[in-house]
């Protein structure tokens, strides 16, 4: 049994000694040739992998063709530095999130191909070549891009890489500054983007998100922690708040109850014995003409995204100015045929609706997820993320 067991120690060793073949420079944690290639690296806690562009004092400048394809892994951090990210590198892995920085210049044929749990990515630079169907195979993307990226190139880029239209860009601002003059709705100084001149509240900058599963560095995080703060929208559990779930009708007109009675101060008692949870906040909608008396929906089902609008934008009774000059042709794939379509041109000239692209496409018929609910219900409840669309 002894010499069975060395046998095999030997053998394990070998295995181990072969994986490393042709590496120049080996950490604990990975690998890199005489190339600065990394070829292998170890995924960390919870399949957190974070890649540094330095090992052993050597700098890494691309990550190897295949080296994590099929790998169990969650959020992606790629370090500062690294220049390249190679063929199928990542792909068919279970990368969620993956943190791209500026210095990756090309990312390579194949390399999150079929990544079905990608959800979000984010990008510093728009000076970056996607190889070929780099994202082929991934489902609904959540880009974040950068302030001063040009978004019609990069949207053709992006539809190349991935092979159809389902993203959206999340504009992201790094040079965000206090302002000495300007004030948000809570009193609080607001913050300026030096870049492109955006304007925005700091008032969540101290809210502590319990959920597991909504990452800072998420697409949708400041619109969750609005929600949550405002106690608008709770999570599926303590300590889960699923950003991917749909939306049931029945928690959509709980959502606008709760939103109609922040602007009212209206007292109610949704605790009042019902066979269904839900029938307290459906009666409030109906007590409160955000749903007209003639409207039925079946509240169990999934609700549209069509349908929302027409429960936030009836529920939204705050002071604020219209853009009367966003006419309904703006929104590409909405007519005066649409359902609710006079709802979603509403939330269009308050700002809350932006569409899914930079061609403001509404998808009225889409389902909703709760991470789009929560920045409707932000924008709703805080003017100043409210988006200005240009007129006409």
């Amino acid at each position: 049994m002894k010499k069975f067991a060395f046998f095999m120690l030997i053998i394990l060793t070998f295995c181990c000694m072969m994986s490393f073949a042709d590496a120049d420079f080996i950490s604990p944690e990975g690998a890199v040739d005489e190339d600065g290639t990394l070829i292998a690296y170890e995924v960390g806690v919870d399949g957190v992998l974070s890649i540094p562009a330095v090992i052993n004092d050597v700098q890494v400048k691309k990550i190897a063709a295949d080296v994590f394809k099929g790998a169990s892994v969650g959020s992606v951090y790629i370090g500062e530095g690294i220049e390249e990210i190679g063929n199928s590198a990542f792909s068919a892995s279970t990368a969620d999130y993956v943190d791209i920085p500026v210095s990756v210049k090309k990312i390579g044929d194949y390399a999150f191909k079929d990544c079905g749990n990608l959800t979000s990515f984010s990008i510093y630079s728009d000076d970056i070549v996607f190889g070929k169907e780099a994202f082929y195979g991934t489902g609904y993307l959540h880009i974040g891009v950068p302030c001063t990226a040009d978004l019609l190139s990069l949207h053709d880029n992006i539809i190349d890489a991935k092979g159809d239209e389902d993203f959206t860009f999340d504009i992201m601002h790094t040079a965000l500054v206090p302002s000495m003059v300007e004030k948000d709705m809570f009193g609080h100084s607001m913050i300026i983007c030096n870049d492109c001149g955006f304007k925005g509240s700091v008032y969540l900058d101290n809210v502590v998100l319990p959920f597991e599963d909504v990452s800072n560095d998420a697409w949708y995080y400041p619109y969750v922690s609005t929600a949550y703060e405002f106690g608008i929208l709770k999570g599926k559990s303590e300590t889960v708040f699923d950003p991917n779930a749909n939306m049931t009708l029945a928690e959509a007109a709980k959502i606008a109850a709760c939103i109609h009675m922040y602007f009212t101060d209206d007292a109610y008692n949704f605790e009042a014995e019902s066979e269904k949870w839900y029938e307290p906040y459906v009666q409030y909608c109906y007590d409160n003409k955000i749903v007209d008396v003639h409207v039925s929906f079946d509240w169990e089902k999934t609700a549209t995204r069509s349908e929302m609008a027409y429960l936030f934008s009836r529920a939204d009774t705050g002071e604020y100015e219209p853009n009367p000059d966003v006419p309904l042709t703006d929104i590409p794939d909405v007519d005066d045929k649409t359902s609710f379509a006079e709802n979603i041109l509403a939330l269009y000239r308050r700002g809350i609706a932006t569409g899914s692209d930079e061609y403001y496409a509404f998808c009225p018929d889409a389902y909703v997820k709760r991470s789009e609910a929560a920045a409707f219900i932000s924008r709703i409840i805080c003017y100043d993320m409210r988006v200005d669309l240009p007129k006409g």
